[in-house]
């Protein structure tokens, strides 16, 4: 059991925009088909970190179809660091690690991470392996650039559960984040996801967006409103400056996420969180050792790191958002909307793109 001295702490970054029924309504078309898994998977989500109890195999695996990326959005920490991977994952690897995901049950598979997933060419067939094999919640973050009605009519084939898509803003605010894509053409495409799900006569892939606060904080109710009417739901998160890192990191935090996953490169290094953005400190590879092994061993010796307070002594941990001291901010916008969870700078941040004042901008790496 958790030594009453030491809280796993949980700083929040991201917040739903929907509320009420609209919130549960997502819930339940996560879980479509699969209520009680569902509902065991949020019990084991939420509190299993909280009193130190490990599941025996991760109850999330990031993996990385690709560490390549098409664009240069504004606030993308990919734009000054050397992240040492530029490839898509074979086949071979993935159907390895999936074949060992499906052995454990493993509940959700994300291709998320330093990359843009959409690019691996066999992503449509990464997912429908996945599902086929039996995993419960396939996921895709990316920037929606890419998408075609070809892949989108694969996801949804495949049995995609979730499209999570980087929506920042709305018209010129987004074309100064997400560059270069163009609001008109993302707009459509997000439309093109729900035309093809209904031809099809499905309610997967559930499709959400997501915005950098600092680019909808002028008129919430305005993106609101419109993606509301467009996809299933609606989030926003609380945006950072990775060109220089001004977090605050706390040493007493013990991190929840080493309770809940794993996460494997595009060459199959694990990594024990989706933040290591430069492969600081690879804990093996998959071609070398079960996730299994990984888990058990490797990602133990990290929570045992945090328990005594070491956690420090980890170049990822000591500048990792996820860590640092955190302060409730009250931001009444409307009754539906929550307080906003902030991190406490040394310096002030205005947020990215058309946010950026003119010395900030002036030296980022994609600035105009």
């Amino acid at each position: 059991m958790l030594d009453k001295k030491v809280a796993i702490k949980e700083n929040h970054h991201q917040f739903d925009l929907n509320t009420g029924w609209s919130y549960w309504k997502n819930h339940l078309q996560r879980g479509q088909g699969k209520i009680i898994q569902y509902l065991w998977n949020r019990v084991q989500w939420n509190y299993f970190h909280k009193f130190n109890l490990v599941t025996k195999f991760p109850l999330n695996l990031h993996i990385e179809s690709s560490s390549q990326c098409n664009i240069k959005c504004d606030h993308c920490f990919r734009q000054y660091m050397d992240m040492k991977e530029d490839e898509h994952m074979s086949m071979e690897m993935y159907k390895k690690i999936i074949d060992e995901c499906a052995e454990h049950n493993l509940y959700t598979l994300k291709f998320s991470m330093r990359g843009e997933p959409t690019l691996n060419p066999h992503i449509t067939d990464m997912v429908a392996y996945a599902k086929e094999k039996g995993i419960k919640e396939v996921w895709i973050n990316t920037h929606g650039g890419n998408l075609t009605e070809e892949m989108m009519e694969g996801f949804v084939k495949g049995k995609l559960d979730i499209l999570n898509v980087s929506f920042d803003g709305l018209g010129e605010m987004y074309e100064s984040v997400r560059t270069p894509l163009k609001y008109d053409k993302s707009l459509e495409k997000l439309k093109a996801v729900m035309r093809i799900r209904k031809k099809l006569k499905s309610k997967k892939p559930l499709v959400k967006v997501q915005s950098l606060w600092s680019s909808i904080k002028n008129d919430p109710d305005e993106y609101l409103n419109i993606m509301s009417n467009i996809v299933d739901k609606v989030a926003y998160n609380i945006d950072y400056d990775f060109k220089e890192h001004h977090f605050v990191p706390d040493p007493e935090f013990v991190c929840y996420r080493l309770w809940q996953q794993i996460s494997i490169t595009s060459k199959g290094d694990y990594l024990k969180c989706p933040s290591d953005f430069e492969k600081e400190e690879v804990l093996g590879n998959v071609m070398d050792m079960s996730i299994k092994k990984a888990w058990d061993t490797m990602q133990r010796i990290e929570r045992e790191k945090h328990f005594a307070k070491r956690r420090l002594e980890s170049e990822v941990c000591a500048k990792c958002h996820h860590g640092a001291k955190v302060f409730q901010v009250e931001k009444k916008l409307s009754d539906q909307y929550r307080n906003v969870n902030d991190i406490e700078y040394a310096g002030g941040f205005e947020g990215a793109g058309l946010h950026r004042d003119d010395k900030v901008s002036a030296s980022w790496p994609n600035a105009k």
